[in-house]
C-alpha cells in the first residue's frame, strides 16, 4: 500500500496541522505528567504501607495483605497510562517534526 508522505506546504514553516499536533502533544505531556504524580503518590502510599508491616517474620503473612494487594494494583494502572500517555505525546511531537519540509517522513512505498 503507498502511504502518503507528509510534507509541508508553508516552506519550512510550520503549517497549521504540525502546530496543533504540536498543541496537542504538549497538552497530552501535561496529563502524563497529572497521572505520574498520581501513580508516585499511590507507590509512596503502598510503600509505607509495606514498611508499616516490618514487625512480622520473613515469610509470615502480612495483616493487612489484601490492601497492600489492592494499593499495590491501584499504584500499577496510572502508572501504565502515564506511559502510555508519554508514548503518545512523543508519537505527536515526532509527527509535527515531519511536516516540516526539510524533514519529510520516510517512503513507506518501499522504494527508497
Amino acid at each position: 500500500m503507498d502511504w502518503p508522505l507528509i510534507t509541508s506546504e508553508a516552506g519550512g514553516k510550520m503549517t497549521a496541522d504540525a502546530e496543533q499536533l504540536r498543541q496537542d502533544g504538549h497538552r497530552i505531556e501535561k496529563w502524563a505528567v497529572g497521572w505520574l504524580l498520581l501513580s508516585l503518590a499511590l507507590w509512596a502510599w503502598f510503600g509505607y504501607r509495606f514498611l508499616l508491616d516490618d514487625d512480622r517474620g520473613l515469610f509470615a503473612p502480612a495483616e493487612g495483605g489484601r490492601a497492600l494487594v489492592g494499593i499495590l494494583a491501584l499504584a500499577v494502572i496510572p502508572t501504565i497510562i502515564t506511559a502510555a500517555t508519554l508514548v503518545y505525546a512523543r508519537v505527536l511531537f515526532r509527527l509535527a517534526s515531519w511536516t516540516r519540509s526539510d524533514l519529510v517522513g520516510p517512503s513507506r512505498s518501499g522504494r527508497g
